[in-house]
């Protein structure tokens, strides 16, 4: 009974072939859980500050994207066909999150790390962005933060959903056999 912490695809081929127990399926909700947990409260992401435009704008954005990535999701999943869907996809979110998320923030902090003095410079530049986002209560660095928010979703959702169509064609190809 191993777990597929990091490789979604052996995940999803199980998935396929119905080798995955109900244990397995709960060890995966554990492993999710406590993953974002420590994400969380290790300060190593973050959203921009509430209560400003720019986490406004970024709440509006995440909850289009993840509309539209569980709608897709399901649809890959075989819809209203698939009464697993749920159980299917947090399972697959554990191992996609493991390898996504990480990337995602180490490339933002490598980023505003490596580049602080030219961010810095940018936003007390007269460039046109760097004013309409002082005007929302903003800089370059919650640019950057909201596109990794962002970007972390739409990887994720973008990865779970291509999954669902290796774990439909998979089941598919031995269902055939």
């Amino acid at each position: 009974m191993p777990i597929h912490i990091f490789s979604a695809k052996s995940l999803a081929k199980k998935m396929a072939l119905n080798e995955v127990s109900s244990r397995e399926y709960a060890y995966y909700l554990l492993g999710s859980s406590l993953f974002y947990t420590v994400v969380y409260y290790s300060g190593l992401i973050s959203g921009n500050p509430m209560w400003s435009w720019m986490s406004f704008y970024e709440g509006v954005v995440v909850i289009l994207v993840t509309i539209v990535g569980i709608a897709k999701s399901f649809d890959a999943s075989g819809g209203d066909g698939n009464p697993n869907f749920v159980t299917e996809f947090t399972a697959l979110s554990f191992p996609v999150s493991v390898t996504t998320v990480p990337l995602v923030w180490a490339a933002y902090w490598a980023i505003s790390m490596g580049l602080q003095e030219s961010i810095v410079a940018l936003a007390n530049s007269n460039l046109q962005i760097a004013k309409n986002l002082f005007a929302i209560g903003s800089n370059f660095f919650g640019l950057l933060l909201f596109l990794c928010v962002v970007l972390t979703q739409a990887v994720i959702f973008y990865r779970i959903t291509k999954l669902f169509h290796t774990v439909r064609a998979t089941g598919a190809d031995s269902n055939v056999g």
